[in-house]
């Protein structure tokens, strides 16, 4: 009875790693990202003709961090989106009201509303993207560069590296990144 036991934990094991869904890293490709925003319409990436990529800020309503970064978040949009990148956040959090009520569609219909974000906030469904790109805290950013296949991953990680938001950045990774495609 041990031994069974012992092979169904092994098999166990080694079935979930083998069917799990790999994370993605810088220099791969996503075919397409496409979730409903909080206007309630579904924000498809492939369709937005004049983007040459996009910087994802994946943040939550009720992150301190995310709630420090929030201007910084909103000013990426503004001076990138112009050049053909703009913001678009994912709520991790919010498919799912009943586990997550602070961080679901609803609050983040009022976060946008209130803040009056000038890009869209998208809810993922079951984690989909934030496991798929290994987000593991918020807020963490992904920039894609837009290509005939999909959209190519040129950066996963921090926007910057001083989460004070009363202090000034010595390093803008999600701007450095940036600044270097439109080179």
């Amino acid at each position: 009875m041990r031994k069974i036991t012992i092979i169904l934990c092994l098999l166990s094991c080694l079935s979930s790693t083998l069917f799990a869904q790999k994370e993605l890293t810088v220099g791969q490709t996503v075919s397409n990202i496409a979730l409903l925003s909080t206007k309630g319409t579904v924000y498809d990436f492939r369709a937005q003709k004049s983007a040459k990529g996009f910087i994802v800020v994946f943040m939550t309503p009720t992150c301190d961090h995310c709630i420090m970064y929030e201007k910084r978040v909103m000013a990426l949009d503004k001076k990138y989106k112009v050049k053909g990148f703009p913001v678009v956040a994912i709520g991790p959090y919010g498919d799912n009201p009943i586990k997550y009520p602070l961080d679901a569609m609803p609050e983040m219909k009022k976060l946008a509303v209130s803040k009056g974000f000038t890009f869209p906030y998208l809810t993922d469904d079951n984690f989909k993207y934030t496991f798929l790109l290994g987000i593991k805290q918020t807020p963490s950013a992904v920039v894609f560069q837009k290509k005939p296949n999909g959209l190519l991953i040129k950066y996963i990680g921090k926007i910057d590296d001083e989460e004070d938001e009363k202090k000034v950045p010595k390093n803008k990774f999600v701007e450095q990144v940036v600044n270097k495609m439109l080179q």
